[in-house]
């Protein structure tokens, strides 16, 4: 295949700009909380393929690990909390969905992307996923009430989480070379912007005063957080490789799962926002880092003489 060929396809980059350009044109499709929940289901499955952990992956990255957890939820949470309520009781809902859900699955995959710490990325995220059995349903309850059943947020979760991990055991023996699973990774990205933001667009462009304000909000768990995450995570003199993950954990929540729960579970169309500008949002920020940290802090930083209390 031609080389330029090949390196756009295996560019996240531009699937996800074209996902938003195709739900801008396309619009509404139809059936989409059911192919979302289908995509999203199937994303996990391609990321995890092939992943193995051993116990002493766990010992040797505890305390980074419990880092990574106290990141996901107290961080990327609590701010994301704390932004909601800021807003109505309906969009309040949406953030709360946001702040519930763990992180987005494709940490280890940006992560790689990034050539940061892929295995303390994985041991992390497989954990997260893990706690997400139960936190995810909790955190529902307590914040949004009995608008949502824990139990039927319990279904979702075990539906999106457990099923991917069960159905990827088998399939870890299965030999896919890197550019073919990144290419599936980015037409799986592609088709969850254009569903999910098509599905939400009218309603979205109706509003164009809301969507700002959201929007803003949005920016702030994200571009915010994560700048000043890497500022202190810098001064805390953690290594290029294992900030990545880290600074990819505070903001990169899973707004897919977020959204399909949403559209699934909330009858209040305003619940969508937060989780359905946050995916592209997301994803838009995800370029920004790409060229932070290929050009701003390129993987030779960590050839460095190790002097930080995170190696």
């Amino acid at each position: 295949m031609n080389v330029s060929l090949m390196k756009a396809l295996t560019d996240v980059r531009w699937w996800i700009l074209s996902g938003l350009a195709a739900a801008f044109i396309v619009g509404d499709t139809g059936h989409a909380p059911m192919i979302a929940m289908v995509t999203l289901m199937i994303l996990m499955i391609v990321s995890l393929q092939g992943l193995t952990f051993r116990r002493s992956d766990i010992t040797e990255k505890k305390k980074e690990l419990l880092i990574g957890v106290l990141i996901c939820y107290a961080v990327a949470g609590g701010v994301t909390l704390l932004v909601g309520s800021f807003y109505d009781h309906e969009i309040w809902v949406g953030f709360a969905m946001i702040a519930a859900v763990p992180c987005a699955i494709s940490v280890t995959t940006g992560t790689l992307i990034l050539k940061g710490d892929t295995k303390l990325a994985m041991i992390t995220t497989a954990v997260i996923y893990i706690i997400a059995l139960a936190v995810t349903p909790l955190m529902t309850h307590v914040f949004i009430g009995e608008a949502v059943s824990p139990f039927e947020v319990l279904k979702y979760v075990a539906l999106f989480i457990a099923i991917p991990f069960i159905v990827s055991i088998p399939l870890k023996k299965v030999v896919i070379d890197a550019d073919t699973k990144s290419i599936s990774i980015n037409i799986i990205f592609f088709i969850l912007m254009f569903i999910t933001f098509g599905a939400n667009k009218d309603f979205i462009l109706s509003e164009p005063e809301t969507v700002l304000w959201v929007a803003a909000g949005c920016l702030v768990r994200i571009a915010a957080v994560a700048a000043a995450m890497e500022v202190i995570l810098k001064w805390m003199r953690m290594r290029r490789d294992a900030r990545i993950p880290m600074v990819l954990l505070s903001i990169w929540k899973n707004s897919a799962l977020a959204l399909s729960l949403t559209m699934i579970l909330i009858e209040a169309k305003e619940s969508v926002m937060p989780s359905a500008l946050s995916l592209p949002l997301e994803m838009i920020w995800y370029i920004g880092m790409i060229w932070y940290f290929q050009k701003r802090c390129p993987p030779a930083e960590d050839q460095r003489p190790r002097t930080d209390a995170a190696s």
